[in-house]
């Protein structure tokens, strides 16, 4: 183990940190006034242990579900509607099941082939059978689906839960407080989920052909909300700083997911301030709200205000999410973007000596930076077993270390374990501390590269010749021989040109907007921006020749930008 790994081992603790989970497993963090004493609770915790946070007050937009119920013939169902769902008051209209293909999928899309075992020929088709009908299916919440459902007309979906327990989700694909002209796309019909066994029984109404009576009340608008920060600097003044967050807002006391995260976060901000480090680059952490009730509303704000800060200066993020809870001693696969990866895997290794698979975040949790081109690593980290969840008989759920306690009441103190919490301490602080101390930045282009690359050499065979290639092909050729000359020992300026070469890939690789905006918070392909490649027919046709042509030439600008950058 190197020197920063047994100074963290040995510093780390979890007291006050559990101090805060004790404090906030009795405190709900949902309604707009109770996130705002959330905030302040946090502050008030930095400022016990000496520290001196920022708290900025900004406005965000919230769909904060309040109640459901569903009435049938001869019974009543609460239900959870999901945030950003439309407040409905006695919605009365007869279920269609669309049997989903999948009850454990939690990919957000809405390609129906995916979604429904039903298929229908046609979108008239859809709508014919669809309008005016509530949609029962089975699976978690879905955006992409509802929004599917709303253009075929459905006055309603149902989404029945896989277990004994229904859990709250969120109902938009907009990422984010909404610009004014996204308003339209706010969702117009409600997402409510119920338990299997209630599913069961509205299955059965579905096929008797009765009508139910729908009510969802909901709290929307903009509101003044706490997103707290703190500075620590670094020693010698660099500008450079890894950006460490977490959310505090909650479905009520909300413990693993997620006072567990803001715990370990108040922990780090301890080590890591202590003068001794010397820190080489800035360490700031947030806490946000807006998270589930706005669609990470939360750190978009802070991306969107802090922008150019952001984009110069933000070497990495680390998100923490769900830290800490019970039984959750494996870190057996990890979300990061790839330049980060290895970093995460070693990190692993050095701490719990276990392997590490890395997957890709997607577009979910906090990840509100892939439009400024800043790479990030974590969102869960500790989980229960895989085969101990299997045995038990869970499902996949996206937090509580797969606890179905997850986005439900039932996330209370005893999902949170104290011993547990220290090793997600000690994860994070070892993450942080080497981006903030490390000479060599650990980004590894490589492989990041070498996905695009692929991806590029498959969607550009056999295009013809109705498309000018250009430079791609050689470009492809030469970015990893540059990324070769950039990693020996001798070369100069490294950290700088990977960054900002780093920065473009991200970008290139998950994004469709530019710089300052932000993608749907839905499912997209790998280099979105060629959609209209991946989608049109081979040979080409005349009429996908065009938006072809300028997908390819939008993804080699982008090859000639890193290009340059490395050279």
């Amino acid at each position: 183990m190197d020197k920063l790994a047994e100074y963290v081992t040995s510093s780390a603790k979890s007291d006050a940190g559990w101090e805060l989970v004790l404090e906030f497993s009795s405190t709900h963090r949902c309604m707009p006034d109770e996130v705002v004493r959330g905030g302040h609770i946090i502050a008030a915790h930095l400022q016990k242990l000496g520290l001196k946070p920022i708290i900025h007050m900004p406005s965000l937009y919230l769909g904060i579900p309040v109640s459901a119920q569903i009435v049938l013939p001869h019974s009543t169902i609460k239900a959870k509607a999901s945030a950003l769902s439309p407040a409905i008051s006695n919605l009365k209209a007869p279920l269609i099941h669309l049997k989903a293909r999948s009850s454990k999928s939690r990919v957000h899309t809405d390609d129906p082939s995916q979604l429904f075992e039903n298929t229908f020929e046609n979108e008239d088709d859809a709508r014919k059978a669809i309008t005016g009908h509530i949609v029962l299916t089975e699976g978690l919440s879905n955006p992409a689906r509802t929004l599917l459902l709303q253009r075929w007309g459905a006055a309603a979906v149902i989404a029945i839960n896989p277990g004994d327990r229904s859990h709250w989700g969120t109902n938009s694909v907009i990422w984010g407080s909404p610009e004014e002209q996204e308003t339209n796309l706010l969702p117009k019909i409600a997402s409510v989920a119920v338990s299997f066994d209630e599913g069961q029984k509205l299955i059965q109404t579905a096929a008797s052909g009765d009508q139910i009576t729908l009510s969802v009340e909901a709290l929307h608008g903009w509101f003044k909300q706490p997103v707290i920060t703190l500075d620590i600097a670094s020693a010698d003044g660099c500008e450079d700083f890894i950006l460490l967050h977490s959310h505090y807002d909650s479905w009520e006391v909300g413990v693993g997911d997620n006072a567990t995260g803001n715990a370990v976060l108040l922990e780090v901000a301890r080590l890591l301030s202590q003068p001794e480090l010397r820190l080489k680059r800035g360490v700031r952490i947030c806490w946000w709200p807006g998270h589930s009730a706005g669609r990470y509303a939360g750190s978009t704000w802070y991306a969107d205000y802090f922008a150019l800060e952001l984009e110069k200066n933000c070497v990495a993020h680390v998100n923490c999410d769900s830290p800490g809870c019970r039984d959750a001693t494996s870190y057996a696969s990890i979300r990061s973007n790839e330049v980060l990866g290895d970093l995460v895997k070693q990190t692993v290794a050095k701490l719990f000596h276990q392997q590490t698979e890395i997957t890709h975040p997607g577009r979910a949790g906090d990840y509100s930076f892939y439009n400024l081109g800043i790479s990030g690593c974590m969102l869960t980290s500790s989980m229960i077993p895989k085969a101990e969840r299997e045995r038990r008989g869970w499902y996949d759920v996206g937090g509580c270390g797969g606890d179905p306690a997850w986005h439900s009441e039932f996330d209370t103190l005893e999902i949170a374990d104290q011993n547990i919490l220290l090793n997600d301490v000690q994860l994070y602080s070892l993450l942080v501390l080497q981006l903030a101390q490390a000479e060599r930045l650990p980004i590894q282009l490589t492989s990041a590269f070498e996905r695009i690359r692929l991806e590029i050499t498959k969607l550009v065979e056999n295009l013809g010749e109705r498309v000018n290639l250009g430079q791609i092909n050689a470009l492809l050729k030469e970015i990893p021989e540059l990324i070769t000359a950039l990693t020996l020992p001798d070369s100069k300026h490294f950290n700088e040109k990977a960054r900002r070469a780093a920065q473009l890939m991200l970008r290139l690789s998950y994004t469709e907007k530019d710089s300052f905006a932000q993608d749907p918070a839905r499912a997209l392909p790998f280099i979105p921006l060629l959609t209209p490649v991946r989608i049109a027919s081979k040979p080409l046709s005349p009429e996908a020749t065009p938006a072809a042509q300028r997908a390819l030439n939008r993804v080699q600008s982008a090859l000639v930008q890193i290009a340059d950058i490395l050279r």
